[in-house]
């Protein structure tokens, strides 16, 4: 997508534990600087290097093209993320790169916790879901259904998204 976007709102939880591990999970995701180049999760060497070095989620956060720059993560003192947030908005929302990096650590967010994303047109927005260990990817936008009912549909890109050859 290239239109601006920012978070919206979100519930995103994550024990110390389960950020010590995620920290670690992604490492195995990304082990060498080629994988995680040819993952698309950012461009330049020194994301990778940003993501071998980091030690929280805010550390790993930083590699993310178009993320790392704009997401304020609010860590608990002994470890552990309490919530996410923003600082400014965003020039594209970097969906697949934020899919890949999310998929391996969605087994240590808490159930239920969410990141959305608006686009600066008000009426679509993009919603990454984390639920039992289970990362889901959804745009949602307001419209009609074949039936005529008019609300909030969404379309699931999780698969697209997370797809190797793309």
């Amino acid at each position: 997508m290239g239109s601006a976007v920012w978070i919206e709102k979100s519930e995103f939880r994550m024990s110390a534990g389960g950020e010590r591990a995620a920290i670690e999970a992604l490492k195995s995701a990304f082990p060498t600087e080629a994988v995680f180049l040819a993952r698309g999760i950012h461009e330049k060497p020194a994301a990778y290097r940003d993501l071998v070095s980091a030690t929280t989620l805010a550390g790993a956060i930083r590699s993310v093209i178009g993320l790392g720059e704009h997401v304020i993560v609010h860590e608990i003192p002994d470890g552990g993320v309490s919530s996410i947030g923003r600082e400014g908005m965003m020039n594209e929302l970097p969906a697949r790169a934020m899919a890949r990096f999310f998929e391996p650590i969605a087994r240590f967010v808490e159930p239920g916790s969410f990141i959305q994303f608006e686009s600066d047109h008000g009426g679509a927005w993009t919603r990454i879901e984390f639920n039992n260990g289970v990362l889901r990817v959804v745009e949602c936008e307001l419209g009609a259904d074949e039936l005529g009912d008019w609300g909030v549909i969404e379309h699931d890109r999780t698969e697209v998204l997370l797809d190797p050859t793309l």
